[in-house]
């Protein structure tokens, strides 16, 4: 129901005025959606692949997740025109006059789907299961709650958390923290519970089925405790979510195009060449039966990026890393797959964000500049067959990608013009989930791969060391000394001024070492939809906020 748009790369500055915005954020300025909004009907939209898992813990990717955030909770939600924290499944929160313990009440009205009541219990679980030596996830969670020493319940409404290590980030962290209930999970591993295969939280919709490869099915909870909270009014109209399970780009148009989808993101090539016409239409006032929005809000954008298998004697010289970025002609991508809507990544943040160093500039196409730092690294043709080696191995290696369609077109043109420098690429495309599982296992070459971005960056979880570890989200097992102590010394709460250097440092080594080839990101969103459905807005500072749409009429 949700569109992955992402949100913002903030100035850290806001974290303070996050915390404490819910005291002087009124109820009524939480309304963010249409108390006349009507209830009813379906709401249909497109995953291009299905998730890898509904596991609320071990859930990795942006499909499950977007699943899960309907069906479960968190202790503080974020408004969506301010991101201000603003209470969800905890009422009200303090924190000691040090900072190192933060204490939530969880509000008396909040219930399980099942009906049992939400407890402090429930939340030290949601906790203490993260630490859990099964847990598949387990070093993924580190990177966020390690910095905790414990979490108590101190009755059967209120939760203690307590801090043993400063960081920016701890209340965002455990505000943010997915609640799941404890009562289903009843044996000593984390990975086995009713709830992988039937998911069961205390949010607004309720599983209902999963038709592998074709359809997610949730059905609106109409017992949810929250429905009061003044951020829900007019929110999650829908009596049923369908999210429809459509591998490529064109025939998921064709049925937006039948009414069997209500909204979609659009390529840039469906935007500019196959949208242009009948039934579309630019916005509400063309009066048609479905409108485009290029939306241009605050959201953050993610990025598409080449990783290396670090470990790899291949990749293990920075100078090759190098001379393959050399080989990605960005701005053909732009121009002939993404008409414009893109532009040049340098490098984990946005172009345009503060954090990024002025002193990095896009990677440079040029077939001479990767010959010659591949003749430097010890890569000639020494047999004349056109191909690279060194002792007596070819430089042949396999980019593996799970999107079939651009990603393939990107990959294919790279493939000729390496071949102009003797290297030898081949294409793998594999199916989602075992995309995930080649990953985790560290059995790769490279990987063609995306990023979202968070509002409050930390870069602990993709590039510290301690993340380079199975199940860890430092997927290419990158490791520099001088990161770590940077990222360490970063996410300490410091004024901002001085976390925008250190973060350019860090900005500087990684992208000096390449262990990502950093490709493109989007510069604005685009989405087409259904006009039965109504809004209160087109976007919101933060969001779509399409979770605030409704359909005028409903049978």
């Amino acid at each position: 129901m949700r569109t992955l748009i992402g949100l913002l790369m903030l100035l850290v500055g806001l974290e303070l005025l996050t915390i404490q915005a819910v005291a002087q954020m009124p109820a009524e300025a939480q309304v963010r959606g249409n108390p006349q909004a009507v209830v009813g009907g379906v709401r249909r939209e497109r995953f291009s692949t299905q998730p890898a898992s509904l596991h609320p813990l071990n859930a990795t990717d942006a499909y499950g997740n977007n699943i899960l955030d309907q069906i479960y909770e968190s202790l503080a939600g974020n408004d969506m025109e301010t991101l201000d924290h603003i209470p969800l499944l905890a009422s009200s929160w303090e924190f000691s006059a040090d900072k190192k313990v933060i204490t939530f009440h969880i509000n008396p009205k909040a219930k399980w789907q099942d009906g049992k009541p939400v407890t402090a219990e429930d939340v030290k679980f949601s906790f203490d299961v993260l630490f859990h030596p099964k847990l598949k996830t387990r070093a993924k969670w580190m990177a966020y709650y390690s910095n905790f020493d414990k979490v108590e319940a101190v009755n059967a409404k209120t939760v203690r958390f307590v801090v043993k290590k400063d960081h920016f980030l701890n209340f965002i962290n455990v505000a943010g923290l997915r609640i799941v209930p404890k009562h289903k999970f009843k044996n000593d591993d984390p990975n086995r519970t009713p709830l992988t295969k039937k998911p069961m939280g205390s949010g607004p919709y309720k599983f209902d089925s999963w038709t592998k490869g074709s359809v997610v099915k949730l059905r609106r909870h109409d017992s949810y405790w929250g429905w009061k909270l003044p951020q829900n009014v007019g929110r999650y109209n829908p009596k049923q979510a369908l999210i429809k399970i459509i591998a490529t780009d064109k025939v998921a148009l064709e049925t937006l195009k039948k009414g069997e989808l209500d909204q979609m993101g659009l390529t840039p090539e469906q935007w500019m060449r196959e949208t242009t016409g009948e039934p579309f239409g630019m916005g509400v006032e063309s009066g048609k039966k479905l409108i485009k929005m290029e939306i241009k809000n605050k959201s953050a954008k993610g990025y598409r990026y080449v990783g290396y298998n670090l470990e790899s004697p291949l990749f293990s010289d920075k100078r090759v890393r190098w001379a393959i970025g050399h080989l990605f002609d960005r701005e053909t991508y732009i121009k002939k797959f993404y008409y414009g809507f893109q532009v040049k990544a340098v490098g984990p943040f946005e172009v345009n964000s503060r954090y990024s160093s002025p002193q990095i500039k896009p990677q440079e196409f040029s077939i001479a500049k990767a010959i010659q730092l591949l003749g430097e690294a010890g890569w000639k043709d020494t047999d004349g067959d056109r191909i690279l080696d060194k002792d007596g191995r070819p430089f042949r290696f396999t980019i593996m990608t799970a999107d079939p369609e651009t990603g393939v077109k990107m990959l294919t043109l790279a493939k000729e013009t390496m071949k102009k420098a003797g290297v030898e690429l081949n294409i793998k495309v594999v199916d989602w989930t075992s995309f995930l599982q080649l990953i985790d296992e560290f059995k790769f070459d490279a990987v063609m791969l995306g990023w979202t971005r968070s509002a409050f960056p930390d870069p602990t979880a993709l590039w510290h060391s301690k993340s380079a570890v199975q199940g860890g989200l430092n997927l290419v097992r990158y490791k520099n000394p001088k990161v770590d102590k940077l990222i360490d010394e970063a996410v300490k709460t410091i004024p901002d001024e001085k976390r925008v250097k250190l973060y350019r440092q860090i900005h500087e080594l990684i992208f000096a070492d390449q262990p990502y080839t950093f490709l493109l990101e989007p510069s604005s969103s685009l989405l087409a939809y259904n006009s039965r459905w109504k809004t209160v807005k087109p976007w919101y500072n933060y969001s779509v906020g399409d979770e605030y749409w409704w359909v005028a009429k409903t049978k």
